[in-house]
């Protein structure tokens, strides 16, 4: 069996149970059945069933996962049933969707679940060592995390991983039905410490709370993922939390976790393309980011994984752009990169988000589309000449919107991304 650090907590609301007992719920509500001959995923209910069932997966070295109710489908439940997964209620470790045929067992391999670009989701193969990316850190400060992501994401293992392997690493998890309000409650309460999220949460959270109530948060630890991380948010978490230590993290379920940034640039440095004595190395090719990592769970013949992410060298420092196909806009022969855009409308004072597109037009081929939310309201049509006045300063002319959208949310995905 894998020891836990059983005495950590996690918090409920006003309430708290250990690892040990969530673990002994997930028992009992399983009962004595044997789950060792099969590979399975738990279907919860809630959080607390989710993080009890992996606390009980993980101290039997079972081969499992866990998936929110609300996510299952005919196709989903097809994609199991073609991986010989068998999914299981977590309240009492009963069938759901009825047998499937018995596939290869791994021991200790947890089932991590990723949206494909059809939306049908993935299972990626994991397990504690390649989940657990604080094992290379000898001590950790005690802290409480607040953890926002969506139950069975890469992102929300990595957290609970924290928490179960980790001592005084405790968990607060974020209510999805209203993620800015709990991680305010969690704030005026004075139990967070720490927290682990993404850019577009954070644009999310400085919208909805009261920026007095965001700056009581003692924060020790900030740490970002899952998206480009830009300059704007960098500094303005800086100055909300000048006591924190901020980084920002790459990582990705296929290469696992692999830079971690804390100068407060946006970008990684540049000479770590050339360390090659370290347990994970990091290299450029066409323009493509490539990973060689010990949390890697997918690579090719030489250990490298292509993680289609496109970066730019820009002087000593190395840039995101965006994922292969997905990205650069071809305006009459030149390239203009919507990251550099957003990043730019970011940096305005009075834009907290933005998002760049391509549109097809005549002759040009295509034009970039901006997608703002403005921190104050104000009128749309001197919203637009304000922000192309900004962009006339930084930008190329034909890198400058032409077409703008002014929202009144941000919108953000149940992974936390925009």
């Amino acid at each position: 069996m894998t020891d836990l650090c059983d005495l950590n907590r996690v918090h409920f609301g006003d309430t708290s149970v250990d690892i040990a007992g969530l673990r002994d719920e997930a028992a009992a509500a399983l009962g004595a059945q044997d789950l060792s001959n099969q590979r399975c995923v738990f279907v919860v209910d809630s959080m607390r069933e989710a993080l009890g069932c992996v606390a009980y997966g993980m101290s039997h070295d079972l081969d499992f996962g866990v998936i929110e109710r609300a996510r299952l489908s005919p196709e989903v439940e097809g994609r199991f049933a073609e991986n010989a997964v068998q999914l299981r209620n977590a309240h009492d470790g009963s069938a759901v969707g009825g047998a499937v045929a018995a596939g290869e067992i791994q021991q200790g391999r947890v089932t991590v679940l990723t949206s494909g670009t059809t939306g049908l989701l993935k299972l990626i193969p994991h397990t504690a060592a390649t989940l657990n990316t604080f094992d290379r850190v000898q001590s950790l400060p005690e802290n409480t995390w607040f953890m926002p992501y969506q139950i069975g994401s890469y992102a929300w293992y990595q957290m609970v991983a924290l928490g179960l392997f980790k001592d005084g690493q405790g968990l607060i998890p974020g209510d999805f039905s209203d993620l800015a309000a709990s991680f305010e409650n969690a704030v005026t309460r004075g139990v967070v410490t720490a927290i682990s999220s993404t850019p577009t949460f954070w644009r999310h959270a400085l919208m909805s709370i009261d920026e007095d109530t965001l700056m009581r948060a003692q924060l020790r630890s900030i740490s970002m993922g899952g998206e480009i991380v830009d300059q704007a948010i960098l500094d303005r978490l800086a100055v909300l939390y000048p006591q924190a230590r901020i980084r920002h993290i790459y990582a990705s379920s296929e290469a696992g976790a692999a830079i971690v940034v804390s100068d407060g640039k946006a970008g990684f440095k540049a000479d770590l393309l050339e360390r090659t004595d370290g347990a994970i190395s990091v290299k450029v090719e066409e323009g493509r980011l490539y990973i060689r990592s010990p949390y890697a769970n997918r690579t090719d013949g030489s250990g490298w994984v292509d993680t289609q992410d496109l970066v730019e060298q820009r002087g000593d420092r190395v840039y995101f752009l965006g994922r292969a196909g997905n990205t650069m806009i071809n305006v009459g022969g030149q390239k203009a990169f919507p990251q550099d855009i957003e990043a730019h409308l970011m940096a305005h004072e009075d834009v907290i988000w933005a998002r760049v597109v391509a549109r097809k037009a005549p002759l040009m081929g295509a034009l970039p589309v901006a997608s703002v939310v403005l921190r104050k309201p104000m009128d749309e049509m001197a919203a637009e000449l304000m922000l192309t006045a900004h962009c006339e300063v930084g930008l190329a002319e034909f890198a400058i919107p032409r077409m703008w959208d002014f929202l009144s949310d941000i919108p953000m995905k149940a992974s936390l991304k925009s």
